[in-house]
Formats: structure tokens, C-alpha cells, sequence
């Protein structure tokens, strides 16, 4: 049996590497636009909404994110208003323009409940 260079092992072992840390279906931007929002949702929103698909245990004011995604009135130009205008139950929320898109983003996607989920 021929001996196997050492740079040549050394290649084989980094590519193994890369391939095991790459994971296999990259998620679009799309995708990781909505992770963020449910992020920002989580961390801003989760005391008094129910964020996510999945029930949650708790007393919560305000609807749904689901229930808000399901409103015939709901649309990105609504939500983008809403955030951005004061409400007596809700405490005034300072986001940056890319948050409040991701946080938009991604109550969107909870209407439609085969899209992919983040």
C-alpha cells in the first residue's frame, strides 16, 4: 500500500471539517430575516403576546401574533404604522427600521400555517 502525503491527508481531514460544520440546505434570507424577528418578538413582545405556533402558559394581554397574521386587515403597510404609533396598552417600542422589517416579516409568515417555519 502506497503511503498517503501528509499535505494531502491534512486537505482531506480540513475538508471534512467544512463539509460536517456547512449545514446542508443554506436557510434563504428570507428565512433568517423572520429568526431575527421572532428574536426581537421574543425578547420585546413575548411577555404579553403568544409569539409563536406552539401554545404558551401564561396571562397575555394582547392577541396572538398568529391571531394578528390571521386579521383580514393585517398587512406589512399596518403593521409598519402600528409599530410606529403609541398605544395605552402597549409600552412604546423604539426599533430600528431592520428590527421592526423582521419583526414584520415574520408575524407575516405566521399566517400560513405550511410556511416554513423559523
Amino acid at each position: 500500500m502506497t503511503p498517503v502525503p501528509s499535505r494531502f491527508l491534512s486537505a482531506m481531514v480540513l475538508a471534512g471539517l467544512l463539509a460536517a460544520c456547512t449545514p446542508l440546505a443554506a436557510a434563504t434570507p428570507a428565512e433568517d430575516h423572520r429568526v431575527r424577528g421572532r428574536a426581537v418578538a421574543s425578547q420585546l413582545c413575548s411577555r404579553c403576546h403568544v409569539i409563536g405556533r406552539e401554545p404558551q402558559a401564561g396571562g397575555f394581554i394582547g392577541p396572538s401574533f398568529v391571531e394578528i397574521a390571521k386579521m383580514p386587515s393585517t398587512t406589512g403597510m399596518a403593521l409598519n404604522v402600528f409599530l410606529q404609533s403609541h398605544h395605552q396598552r402597549m409600552p412604546s417600542l423604539q426599533l430600528d427600521r431592520e428590527e421592526m422589517d423582521a419583526v414584520i416579516d415574520y408575524i407575516l409568515s405566521l399566517e400560513d400555517p405550511e410556511a416554513a417555519r423559523p
